[in-house]
């Protein structure tokens, strides 16, 4: 059966298609946005960074950089969290990703 709200959706995904070529149009889904992660490495570098987000909003972030042999991994965590994550220690976070920036969950100290 054929109702209205799929008639709607096939609507819709008819016109992205359509404007799809045009370049001028962007349109994502994301079936799973979050999740729980970790990383864990030695603190490089950590810079507080600020960016508009697709509504205009202000949006504060903190990027750490994790360095592990020789192989460094930048995360973005939302709002101002330099004081979890000093340079030169061995960490380890728990964060939830997300769109713009990662929820941090947790920051644990690595002996």
């Amino acid at each position: 059966m054929f109702c209205a709200a799929h008639f709607r959706f096939a609507l819709l995904l008819l016109t992205c298609i359509l404007f799809e070529g045009c370049g001028a149009y962007f349109v994502g889904f994301v079936s799973n946005p979050g999740g729980s992660q970790t990383i864990s490495g030695i603190v490089n570098m950590v810079q507080l960074k600020s960016f508009q987000n697709i509504s205009g909003e202000t949006v504060i972030c903190t990027q750490v950089t994790f360095v592990n042999s020789d192989t460094a991994t930048t995360i973005n965590f939302c709002g101002d969290q330099q004081s979890q994550f000093p340079q030169g220690r061995h960490v380890r976070a728990d964060f939830n990703s997300g769109v713009s920036c990662s929820i941090l969950v947790a920051v644990i100290f690595i002996v």
